[in-house]
């Protein structure tokens, strides 16, 4: 039986890439295509996509070609929005309040506050139309953004839907979003001298947000910035008053967008560590002795499922761990069933949280679990992730969008994680839909409510998509974690699924997450739908 085909771009957008792609790198891009005869296609594909986007014309070509075509189907015909007005936030000397109240006066209900020197896009008054036939509740609009430079536009900053932890990191209102009139002068009487700049509105939004008005997201780039995306020098001041007993402090990369990091909890939470594990006594002794380097406040117990090893090496070691107390062993040997393997430990696990850990995993620093138990603990979330590296360096996981492939994806993999295209969707600490169970969080309470994971649906693949997809569809979020990093050698203790029967099951698992999830098709809140579906890379679609 042959492995069920992913989708593939189309081909507009296949020699689009590959014609940037050859041009940036003749002997990568011959790679990639080895890779594509041989049957790799997500593999070469990724590649192609990631050379493509090196090239200085990929933008330009992308707004010539492809931005006009994604406007149109967005705004599908939509009549302007009426009574809006587009203002330049004038300065101090001029208070929001007496802007917003000459807007009424002149019979405006909508207002698009710009930052001094920006414009907008033709198309914003149509967009907004379009946007309030979707959501007729919305108080708050955002959209995409870019930046004017001596040679054209460039940095696209493309945004999901609405996340309050991002918007923590930087603001995504300011001057690329449009408020409703009456709802912001109501927003104001508590804030009467607010001056109309840019710390004003942020400040006005704040109180908006505070208010409950959820923004809603149009995924067109619309604003075009007179400068580089910058640190913003009120950004910092307002969200450490508003946010009191956050740690958010600016970054050391140069990114435009500060470091954040919930409070500490008032009393640490046992956790439980989970490793499945077979053979490899290397990876697994590499894998302990980064456990055992830990600097956790709270309480942690490490469980290892070993799923039938015979190496006397392996043997060995997982027996002097567990005599030593350092561990505490299962044995299971059954055929390799990831969700089975985790759910007998976690039937067992004494912590107060699940930490599921693959052994092929090696922990980088002694305090990646305290940071990802800051955001596990705060309310409403369900699983944190932690940013994961291959061995090169290259991004593994920075969160995985659902719909990549008709199935699901981990957004920017192979990407320096050093680079700055992008890169809020892989240096910055964000919701996403999914986090890998290479190392994820969750409190066992939540686990044992979505069920844990499904052995009997996804035994190796996509049983992380479902269980993260089973807390979402619960109502919790899930969390990227970008400041605990790790080192993932992935799948390294298991064959690749080539034999007949791994691709039944593999083809089953598929089919299985489609009809179950809709992914197919599916486009993830936590992504942008301006990304090519096809990609793993965040790479502007050309189709």
């Amino acid at each position: 039986m042959a492995r069920r085909r992913l989708p593939w771009p189309s081909g507009r957008a296949f020699r689009a890439a590959l014609v940037l792609a050859v041009q940036v790198s003749p002997l990568a891009t011959l790679t990639a295509l080895g890779n594509l005869v041989r049957g790799k296609r997500v593999r070469a594909w990724n590649a192609l996509c990631r050379l493509a986007a090196r090239h200085p014309a990929h933008y330009r070509r992308w707004i010539a070609h492809s931005a006009p075509l994604r406007e149109a189907a967005w705004i599908a015909g939509a009549q302007a929005l009426p009574g809006l007005a587009i203002i330049t936030l004038p300065g101090e000397g001029v208070t929001l309040q007496d802007l917003l109240t000459r807007a009424a006066a002149d019979g405006s209900h909508w207002l698009v506050p710009l930052w001094p020197g920006d414009r907008i896009g033709v198309s914003l008054p149509r967009a907004l139309g379009a946007a309030l036939a979707r959501w007729p509740d919305s108080r708050i609009i955002h959209w995409d953004e870019d930046v004017e430079t001596p040679t054209g536009r460039a940095q696209p900053w493309l945004k999901p839907q609405w996340d309050p932890l991002l918007h923590i990191a930087r603001d995504c209102l300011g001057g690329a979003s449009a408020i409703h009139v009456e709802t912001a002068r109501a927003a104001l009487a508590a804030l009467p001298d607010l001056q109309a700049t840019a710390a004003g509105l942020a400040r006005l939004q704040l109180a908006m947000l505070g208010e409950g008005h959820v923004p809603a997201h149009v995924p067109l780039i619309l604003t075009h910035r007179a400068a580089s995306l910058a640190p913003l020098p009120h950004w910092l001041a307002l969200v450490a008053a508003h946010w009191p007993g956050w740690q958010i402090v600016p970054r050391e990369d140069g990114l435009p967008f500060l470091r954040v990091l919930p409070p500490a909890p008032a009393d640490w939470p046992t956790v439980s560590i989970i490793v499945p594990t077979r053979d490899r006594a290397d990876l697994m002794r590499t894998c302990l002795s980064s456990l055992a380097r830990l600097a956790y406040p709270g309480r942690v117990e490490i469980i290892v499922v070993d799923n039938g090893s015979r190496d006397a090496e392996a043997l060995a070691l997982l027996a002097a761990e567990a005599e030593a107390g350092r561990i505490l062993l299962l044995r299971d040997d059954g055929p390799f069933n990831f969700s089975r393997l985790n759910n007998q430990a976690a039937a067992i696990a004494t912590g107060d949280y699940l930490c599921l850990f693959n052994n092929d995993v090696e922990a980088l620093d002694r305090d990646w679990l305290t940071i990802m138990m800051r955001h596990a603990v705060q309310p409403g979330v369900g699983a944190v992730g932690a940013q994961l590296l291959y061995p090169d360096g290259s991004i593994q996981h920075a969160g995985v969008a659902v719909g990549i492939g008709d199935a699901a994806g981990h957004v920017q993999r192979g990407i320096d994680p050093a680079s700055h295209d992008h890169a809020a969707w892989h240096a910055i600490t964000r919701q996403v839909s999914v986090v890998t169970a290479a190392c994820l969080l969750v409190a066992r309470r939540n686990f044992g409510a979505v069920g844990g994971l499904d052995e009997a649906g996804f035994a190796v693949a996509f049983n992380d998509v479902d269980f993260c997809l089973k807390l979402q569809a619960s109502g919790l979020a899930n969390i990227y974690c970008a400041e605990s990093r790790l080192l993932h050698a992935e799948s390294r203790t298991r064959p690749r699924d080539n034999r007949a029967d791994q691709v039944e099951r593999f083809n089953r698992e598929l089919a299985l997450l489609q009809q179950r999830w809709r992914t197919a098709g599916r486009c993830d809140p936590h992504h942008n739908p301006l990304f090519s579906p096809t990609a793993e890379a965040c790479l502007l679609s050309m189709a």
